[in-house]
């Protein structure tokens, strides 16, 4: 069952009350027996611990005694233009058939 946060209007007195899912019912405050006390809202105490949940933890595992295969660097285009030359007059002729 869930914790809660509760607060008494009457003496300003903070406590905690375990009561479970969906409880309507509110705790009398300890310290002076008042009947309407405040549910305060409070952040979940969650802890993330272990595996699954972090990107590196969904990545496929190589097999034992196997090294990872590389990936190939990205290659990104070259942004300087080197110079064209001429094409020379006898490269570029197409072989004529007789």
């Amino acid at each position: 069952m869930p914790t809660y946060d509760f607060r008494c209007p009457k003496c300003s007195h903070h406590f905690e009350a375990i009561l479970p899912f969906g409880s309507a019912s509110r705790p009398l405050c300890p310290k002076c027996r008042h009947k309407k006390t405040e549910k305060l809202i409070t952040p979940p105490a969650i802890h993330f611990k272990g595996t699954g949940f972090f990107v590196t933890d969904s990545r496929k595992k190589s097999p034992p005694g196997k090294k990872p295969a590389k990936t190939a660097p990205e290659v990104k285009p070259d942004t300087k233009k080197e110079p064209s030359t001429p094409p020379s007059a006898e490269g570029n002729k197409p072989d004529a058939k007789a």
